[in-house]
């Protein structure tokens, strides 16, 4: 009767571990879907996003910038400028990021100097970037610019912010120790205060090559207002002056560059916040 009973109770211990295991295998595979279960079901996009999910994270990809050109330029004793040409192709991606490396190279192929910096770059734009007062001994040949990485941001529906240079003037000094002055007078013609917009001034000789570079930033420039700028050089040109182009810009993508008098959501904060 006692090995009945044992037989009894080892059958039914034996068939509980099997109602749990089955059971266990049973709510793993028709168990209902969700956003946290590791599989792409219910409609989802992506595993666990999108459909009733969170939105998936989508990485931004546009067509890469184009150095368009780069020239060194003698910038005094033992220092040289070097302005790049940028071309953005996207109608509608800004990089609002745009980490590059400049490497000034002698006639033996040796880097000279390099600097590193970061800028951004709107839709469809033609940009200069000017770096000043790179130093060397050497005499370099030519510069390398590569561009490292870009952040890119989707815009929609998008305008240029409308700021220009007015009055530019460039000629040599008559009087003084500077050799050469440029003028200008920068104008906001958009409807936002900004706190920085930086200017970009390139001499060109007769040949178009740049023979000159200088940049400044003019602070604080309220909608409707313009400002006058000058900018020097103390050295000799290495060619005669032809004509020259300033380029105002101001950086959309930094939401600290506009004015807090403004409201936050304004229309180029607007653009600069599709993600998708």
């Amino acid at each position: 009767m006692n090995r009945q009973k044992k037989r009894i109770t080892i059958i039914t211990v034996f068939a509980i571990m099997f109602l749990v295991f089955i059971s266990l295998v049973f709510s793993i595979i028709i168990s209902d879907p969700t956003c946290s279960d590791g599989k792409q079901n219910q409609g989802e996009e992506g595993i666990d996003c999108g459909g009733p999910c969170a939105t998936c994270e989508v990485e931004l990809t546009g067509k890469n910038l184009i150095v368009k050109d780069s020239h060194v330029i003698y910038g005094g004793e033992m220092k040289y400028d070097v302005v790049a040409s940028l071309h953005n192709p996207n109608a509608l991606f800004g990089g609002e990021k745009v980490f590059y490396t400049i490497e000034i190279i002698g006639s033996g192929g040796d880097v000279l100097d390099t600097r590193s910096g970061e800028t951004f770059i709107l839709p469809n734009e033609n940009k200069y970037l000017v770096e000043i007062g790179l130093e060397t001994a050497a005499q370099p040949v030519k510069v390398e610019t590569t561009i490292e990485r870009v952040d890119w941001v989707k815009f929609t529906n998008f305008e240029s912010p409308q700021i220009l240079v007015k009055n530019q003037k460039v000629g040599l000094v008559e009087r003084g120790s500077d050799y050469a002055q440029a003028f200008g007078i920068v104008s906001n013609e958009s409807s936002f205060d900004f706190h920085n917009v930086g200017i970009n001034v390139i001499i060109f000789d007769e040949r178009g090559v740049p023979i000159a570079a200088n940049k400044t930033v003019q602070r604080t420039l309220d909608a409707d207002t313009q400002r006058e700028f000058v900018l020097n050089w103390p050295h000799e040109f290495p060619g005669t002056i032809k004509n020259s182009e300033m380029q105002a810009e101001t950086n959309v993508f930094d939401s600290s560059n506009f004015m807090k008098k403004y409201l936050p959501g304004g229309r180029y904060q607007e653009l600069g916040s599709e993600n998708e």
